[in-house]
């Protein structure tokens, strides 16, 4: 399974960016799967507005510091945001949004497997190249205002991947728990928590998915 992105296509002159003085690809990857595995474990139909509030303003906007949108762009998803939003909505997306990660990193093998995959995302503008002052190179998730939760998260696990892909050997979603670990089975069996509750398991009201449209930048498409 292919990550399937609902914004915009980027430019090309945006495909391959220079990281400002200072950043380096390793550190970048570093804070994209710090990012990534906070949402997979912490995340899991647990957060309401301000849990989501802490996780898009740390770890995530760490993440994206190097890569995000002009201060215009963002002003809008700013703008939106604090339009009013019940913790039912919240509490939806984020099931929702957890439940297609962890749908898509189970398939982690085919990214692997196919030899087209870099070029398919950075394509598709779930990242983008980036090369910093010792000239390392590696991938940055893609970051805009139209982008969907799900989105946001993926782009994050897939930067990462695509920068340090050895890494994703020993990489794997737990079936009773869908939490995301590169820890071996045995050890994460010591600490699993238990079956995560998902969209799967605690239906969307169709209110609830009707007004997940609304959300720019964090908003999932109705069923």
């Amino acid at each position: 399974m292919e990550p399937t992105m609902s914004f915009p296509k980027p430019r090309a002159e945006s495909r391959c960016r220079r990281l400002p003085e200072g950043r380096r690809v390793e550190e970048l990857a570093d804070a994209c799967r710090s990012a990534a595995l906070a949402f997979m474990w912490s995340a899991r139909a647990s957060w309401g507005k301000r849990e989501l509030a802490r996780w898009l303003a740390g770890p995530y906007a760490r993440a994206i510091e190097a890569t995000r949108e002009p201060a215009a762009a963002r002003s809008t998803a700013r703008a939106t945001s604090r339009r009013s939003i019940s913790d039912e909505t919240i509490h939806e997306l984020v099931a929702q949004s957890h439940a297609r990660v962890a749908a898509a990193l189970r398939s982690i093998g085919m990214w692997r497997d196919n030899p087209r995959f870099a070029r398919l995302m950075v394509d598709g503008g779930v990242v983008v190249g980036v090369i910093d002052a010792a000239s390392a190179i590696g991938y940055a998730p893609v970051a805009s205002p139209e982008m969907r939760l799900v989105d946001r998260v993926t782009s994050l696990f897939v930067a990462d991947f695509l920068t340090r892909p050895a890494d994703y050997a020993s990489f794997q979603v737990c079936d009773v728990c869908a939490g995301a670990a590169f820890d071996a089975d045995h050890e994460h069996a010591e600490s699993c928590v238990g079956p995560a509750e998902t969209s799967e398991t605690r239906p969307a009201t169709t209110t609830v998915a009707a007004r997940l449209v609304t959300l720019l930048g964090l908003g999932d498409r109705a069923a």
